[in-house]
């Protein structure tokens, strides 16, 4: 029998087995898959040997590795363009909320409801309204349209307060469970009236800013809490709600446009320095921010002008924004030597910074030029950091340049630079705010250290001489701005944006410090086809005493130097007559 149509050999491409190698996002899943896998397989239970994909319990776990990725994803997408007016900590607990909410409090989950000591507490008992909720008599279903329907806060606690709410509610619950059952009532509104509330407070903004001319001083800023009240008068009539939650709905949306007018205004305040920090807080007054909230917007600057770490924290030092602004952590352990060079390159003077070790010339931790006292003498060996920094603009007197340079250093390192804090005094109060630089951190300019070359070219007969030596000096010269390419590894864009600009160092340039190998310059010349070879190559820093020859290896380079060829030409041609690789 003859085979039928279609029967015969498939044409179809079978696709190989490959290795699956997860990407990003779906990386980050992978990772936290296979250590939470690997975790189960060392600590779970001896009979649980089956840890493939089918395993029910693996599904589980795939299912919360997800969660926690998903988790991770949404963190990194989130933009904080609106900070630090997004999270209001400097609000008292009841203005930082925009609903009713239920009372804050620690909850111990293993406490008796009926215990008389917890119950005399203002922390309520939460675990009791889950108890009293699923009772049939008092569900939520019940219970919730009669809350709706009470005209105002008092009047739902006066019903809970009366049977057969009062023996099921204990008297220190009913106020959270007025909440439980308002929160839904509140949130639909918030949601699908989120338009009409809007509106009601852009006319009320709109009528304050209109009145502004009849004041006496027309720049002064518009009454907030005044157009917070007019907007709330008005929607009281048309909202379902208790007049507070009305307040609380007005307030929502006109925080909401406070962050957008950080949010557009970020590139003013990211660019406001002493000079224009008056004219940066009066715009922002204009645009409709309260006082705080001008305080706190200004923060979102890299440099705040005028701004210290105790006008972020209360009395007690504890941060009234978050995240915390960067100056708060100026002398927070542990600090990077990156983190200093990455803050004193935010100082507008300064194109590129690093940090070395040693304590070398220019001004020190405490703001003295280094050898004016024994304790801060230039000692490349001490157990000490400077931030070597590039100057824009070369100061033309020691007086300026010492000036830029502790400008700089509390720029990167706080205030403590030039007024370390008198931690010897026995008379400061306790909650004085106790900035102390742990690091021993100074400022020096970038020096360039003349780099004088010696060396024979060896090339082939007819070459012009002198262009042979300007293409040699001119590859060195390039090679000493250039810097090493592996000493400057792609830094990661960052995972999360921050109101942080993070100042990142050039990919190009000389590591201050670092030496000059005599391999690499070798390597720069004979890019030239015309050089055959290099001979007798020695180096040294223009004012040394003697070259150093090829066998040393490398050129030191003092620390706060980079190299650069020096004017004077020290390089010869010489004629290669032969062929051989003695000429080469």
């Amino acid at each position: 029998m003859s085979p039928r149509a279609g029967t015969g050999p498939s044409t179809r491409q079978t696709t190989p087995i490959t290795r699956f190698v997860p990407v990003a996002p779906d990386a980050d899943w992978e990772t936290v898959r296979a250590r939470m896998v690997d975790h189960l397989t060392a600590t779970a239970t001896p009979e649980w040997t089956d840890h493939n994909a089918a395993d029910p319990g693996i599904t589980l776990l795939e299912v919360l590795a997800y969660g926690l990725a998903d988790l991770h994803y949404r963190t990194a997408a989130h933009r904080l363009d609106d900070w630090p007016l997004e999270v209001r900590a400097w609000d008292a607990d009841a203005g930082r909320h925009w609903d009713a909410t239920l009372p804050a409090g620690r909850w111990d989950p293993e406490a008796d409801p009926s215990d008389p000591a917890l119950a005399a507490t203002d922390l309520a008992p939460l675990s009791a309204l889950a108890d009293v909720l699923a009772a049939p008599a008092t569900s939520a279903t019940v219970l919730e349209p009669l809350v709706r329907a009470c005209r105002s806060r008092a009047d739902a606690v006066a019903l809970l307060s009366a049977e057969p709410w009062a023996s099921a509610v204990r008297a220190a619950d009913r106020p959270a469970m007025v909440a439980l059952m308002r929160a839904r009532l509140v949130r639909q509104v918030a949601q699908e009236q989120a338009g009409v509330v809007a509106s009601a407070v852009t006319a009320a903004q709109a009528a304050a800013v209109a009145a502004a001319p009849r004041r006496a001083d027309p720049d002064a800023p518009v009454d907030v809490p005044a157009i917070d009240a007019a907007a709330s008068a008005e929607l009281a009539w048309s909202l379902p709600l208790w007049d507070e939650e009305v307040v609380a709905l007005v307030r929502r949306e006109r925080r909401r446009r406070s962050r957008e007018v950080l949010t557009d205004g970020l590139d003013l305040v990211r660019a406001t320095t002493a000079d224009t920090l008056a004219a940066t807080r009066s715009a922002l007054t204009l645009a409709g921010l309260d006082a705080d909230e001008v305080t706190y917007a200004v923060a979102a600057a890299p440099q705040a002008a005028s701004l210290l770490p105790e006008d972020l924290e209360d009395e007690q030092g504890r941060s009234l924004v978050w995240p915390p602004h960067p100056v708060q952590a100026l002398t927070c352990e542990p600090v990077t030597a990156d983190d200093y060079a990455r803050r004193a390159r935010a100082h507008p003077d300064v194109v590129r910074a690093w940090t070395v070790k040693g304590r070398l010339p220019g001004i020190a931790w405490n703001g003295l030029p280094t050898g004016a006292i024994a304790s801060v003498a230039v000692d490349e060996h001490a157990a000490a950091l400077t931030l070597v920094v590039e100057s824009r603009t070369e100061p033309t007197t020691p007086a300026r340049r010492d000036a830029l340079l502790r400008d700089v250093l509390t720029t990167a390192i706080g205030p403590e630079a030039g007024a370390p804090f008198p931690d010897w005094r026995d008379d400061v109060d306790d909650l004085e705010p106790r900035r102390v630089v742990c690091d021993e951190v100074g400022a020096s300019l970038l020096d360039r250290a003349p780099v004088l070359v010696q060396a024979t070219l060896v090339t082939e007969v007819g070459a012009n001489r002198e262009a042979v030596v300007d293409d040699a000096r001119a590859r060195i010269a390039a090679f000493f701005e250039r810097g090493r390419p592996e000493t400057f590894a792609p830094t990661p864009a960052p995972v999360v944006d921050g109101p942080w600009p993070r100042h990142d160092q050039a990919t190009l340039g000389w590591v201050p410090g670092e030496p000059v190998r005599f391999t690499e310059v070798v390597e720069a010349i004979v890019g030239n086809p015309l050089v055959r070879g290099v001979e007798d190559l020695a180096m040294k820093v223009d004012g040394e005493p003697d070259f150093l020859a090829a066998s040393h290896g490398y050129l030191p380079i003092p620390r706060n130097a980079v190299p650069r060829l020096a004017d004077a030409r020290c390089i010869r041609v010489r004629f290669s007559l032969t062929s051989r690789c003695g000429d080469a």
